[in-house]
């Protein structure tokens, strides 16, 4: 189960990296990277060795 969350976290946090940028709305394109950023960081904690 932690095998498959962690990429699968990480590439839908890329994935709005990447779609924020090609947004034209302000707003929406800042909350593409809000959730982006959060997917990525909460991939490289889930990875974090413990």
């Amino acid at each position: 189960m932690n095998f498959l969350t962690i990429p699968l976290t990480f590439v839908i946090g890329l994935s709005f990296l990447l779609s924020a940028s090609h947004i034209k709305s302000k707003y929406i394109s800042k909350f593409f990277y809000c959730i982006g950023t959060f997917g990525v960081i909460i991939a490289m904690y889930i990875a974090w060795p413990k």
